[in-house]
């Protein structure tokens, strides 16, 4: 009976060193808790479309000027969107949209923009941006451009960053997005920038990929001046959607009619 208990006990004792060593093997002696990866905060920049729904001015080639839009562009802020896939460029003030992406919830403490101006040549395949596209709502309309006295930066101060301190709320799904206006006057077009972001973010500060790193943007000057109106043409999408265009002038005579054609 003696030999029978004895080897009972120590059958069981076995048993619980063995579990013992199993669970100090799969957790080791120096394995640290598993801790949460920092959130990936991804930043989107474009132009934006800021009351693009009243009327808007951009510069295109001729080629850009000549095309049809797809039908299902019926409105200013459809067009604004097709003529930039197009390759039509902004001029004067544009406001610029700063879009805030993450794979988890995480607080944006302050945002770093700087513009600065880019060496990257316009591509010649483009087509010389000399053509003002214009959109009109309707016959008449008077198109909305940014006040000047809101400009947050201008392409020719490059080296001048602002930091906004708003805190933005960020989450899968729920993106956070702000504008800037740029003042693109000052320097002959077509030209480069590109636009730098950064984040206060978790008691830290970094610099993000703008676009994935497709952070090179274009834009232009007017083209008109003293002696020169350029050519444009004008889309007035109500009550339906039309097309005219008018050639460049030089030296127009005060009160010249110019023969613009549908």
């Amino acid at each position: 009976m003696r030999r029978r208990t004895s080897a009972v006990i120590a059958v069981c004792g076995a048993a619980v060193l063995l579990a013992g060593l199993l669970v100090v093997r799969r957790s080791g002696p120096g394995t640290a808790p598993d801790v949460p990866a920092e959130p990936v905060v991804r930043v989107r920049v474009g132009i934006g479309d800021r009351d693009a729904e009243r009327g808007w001015l951009l510069m295109a080639s001729e080629q850009v000027a000549r095309r049809t839009p797809p039908g299902d562009v019926v409105d200013c802020r459809a067009l604004h969107a097709w003529a930039l896939r197009e390759g039509a460029l902004p001029v004067g003030v544009a406001a610029h949209t700063i879009t805030f992406s993450a794979d988890r919830d995480t607080a944006i403490e302050s945002t770093y923009v700087r513009i600065v101006p880019d060496p990257t040549p316009y591509p010649a395949d483009g087509g010389a941006p000399v053509v003002r596209l214009r959109c009109l709502p309707r016959a008449g309309a008077a198109p909305a451009f940014p006040d000047p006295a809101d400009v947050d930066f201008r392409v020719v101060d490059g080296s001048r960053p602002v930091t906004f301190g708003e805190r933005r709320q960020v989450a899968p799904g729920a993106d956070a997005a702000f504008d800037v206006l740029v003042d693109l006057t000052g320097t002959t077009g077509p030209f480069a920038y590109r636009v730098e972001v950064g984040v206060g973010e978790g008691g830290g500060f970094h610099i993000l990929p703008v676009n994935d790193g497709d952070d090179v943007f274009f834009a232009t000057e007017d083209g008109g001046g003293m002696g020169y109106w350029p050519a444009t043409t004008t889309w007035t999408m109500g009550p339906t959607r039309a097309r005219t265009h008018c050639p460049a002038v030089s030296d127009p005579d005060p009160g010249r009619s110019v023969d613009c054609v549908n």
